[in-house]
């Protein structure tokens, strides 16, 4: 009896299989302590680590894809480090200083569009933004985004390193220097090549501080265009202009970084022609180095660019042109300067004051040839085969 209960006990507890399981079962207990263990440490992190800025699951717009993320700890003085999801690259903090009974760590974030995801270790917090790129300020709602000073001139628990009072008087204009705005955005008066005078200056609050009760740095509600005006007095023409760039009504900034640019006027792209295909899209073609791009494009577009007929501000010629269309066309091609009529063939005129293939509209080079570019030789906008192009005009 004793034999068969000593052999089921070794079926039952001591069988190969069985000793597999028990193992597993242990691995797994141990794990489970383990995570448990963590999960308290995590907790401990989470009282001694507050979050200052920026606020989780916020959105932020801005024009410089980073943003500053600012913890203050107490307790442990174990450095933190944030990982960056996907990449997983770490991102050691630019400030670690001590601030009464507290340490503040800075971190520069870089940031991509849409969500972006960091992880606090070893704390293990999880912070996640949503990043959306700011071309311009046009007229929208901008306590609908995160603004560190949105709701007031400074956090209180910023104060113990930062104060925002002017410093500096430039002489002989007697104008208040905003010093202490670089100790956080230096990266506004180092990274461009062109830079707005307000910027060099620092005169900060010439744009921003809108606010005085509270006292607080945010933006002029209304247009932008009426913002810039202030200074550009002499713009203020184009306001009374026959046509107007839909940009200068209210977004100035769309074009010019008020801060600076990488290039001349303060521009964020190429000024020519590459800033204006990024609005301007159905042009792209122009540009394309893909199967797209138009096998004709007009020489001076690649030359001086869209500007060399077109005002980017205002003008009172149709189309933002200099000049009447003829007259800018005979303005690089001199040869017809003056011509009414023999072009292209015999008789033909080279004006009216209106055509048949748009009523209301005079006939000019562009009747004929696209001034962009075009599928067509000498940039027609039909072809010649079949007579094709001459019945745009001569319906048979």
């Amino acid at each position: 009896m004793a034999k068969f209960i000593s052999s089921s006990i070794y079926k039952t507890y001591l069988h190969p299989p069985f000793r597999v399981w028990m193992r597993i079962a242990v691995m797994l207990f141990l794990w489970s302590f383990s995570m448990a263990t963590t999960k308290t440490r995590d907790l401990v992190w989470a009282a001694d680590l507050e979050l200052l800025t920026p606020r989780p699951g916020v959105t932020i717009i801005a024009r410089n894809p980073e943003t500053h993320l600012v913890l203050r700890q107490s307790g442990t003085r174990e450095t933190l480090r944030l990982r960056v999801e996907k990449s997983e690259a770490m991102l050691e903090p630019v400030v670690n200083m001590e601030g009464g009974e507290y340490i503040y760590l800075h971190f520069r974030l870089p940031l991509k569009p849409g969500l972006n995801t960091f992880t606090i270790v070893p704390a293990g917090r999880v912070l996640e933004l949503t990043y959306q790129p700011l071309k311009g300020l046009l007229p929208i709602n901008m306590k609908s985004f995160y603004l560190f000073h949105q709701e007031g001139q400074l956090p209180e628990s910023c104060v113990d390193c930062h104060d925002l009072q002017m410093a500096k008087t430039i002489d002989p204009v007697g104008l208040k220097e905003q010093t202490s705005c670089a100790d956080c955005h230096k990266n506004l008066f180092d990274r461009y090549i062109w830079k707005h005078s307000t910027t060099v200056n620092q005169q900060c609050l010439t744009c921003h501080q809108q606010y005085v009760k509270p006292w607080r740095i945010g933006f002029r509600e209304g247009r932008i265009d009426d913002t810039c005006l202030t200074c550009h007095t002499g713009k203020k023409i184009w306001l009374s202009s026959k046509y107007r760039h839909g940009t200068l009504i209210g977004g100035c900034t769309l074009c010019h970084n008020p801060h600076g640019g990488g290039y001349r006027y303060q521009l964020w792209a190429e000024g020519s022609l590459m800033l204006c295909v990024a609005c301007h899209s159905d042009k792209g073609n122009l540009v394309s180095k893909g199967e797209d791009r138009l096998p004709y494009v007009h020489g001076i577009i690649l030359g001086k660019g869209c500007v060399a007929c077109h005002d980017p501000h205002a003008t009172d010629e149709e189309f933002m042109l200099y000049k009447p269309i003829n007259e800018l066309c005979t303005s690089c091609h001199p040869n017809l300067a003056g011509v009414k009529k023999g072009h292209p063939v015999a008789g033909h005129p080279l004006e009216t004051s209106s055509r048949q293939q748009r009523p209301g509209r005079e006939l000019t080079c562009a009747g004929c040839h696209d001034p962009h570019g075009s599928v067509h030789q000498r940039l027609l906008v039909e072809t010649i085969r079949g007579g094709r192009l001459c019945s745009v005009c001569h319906k048979r």
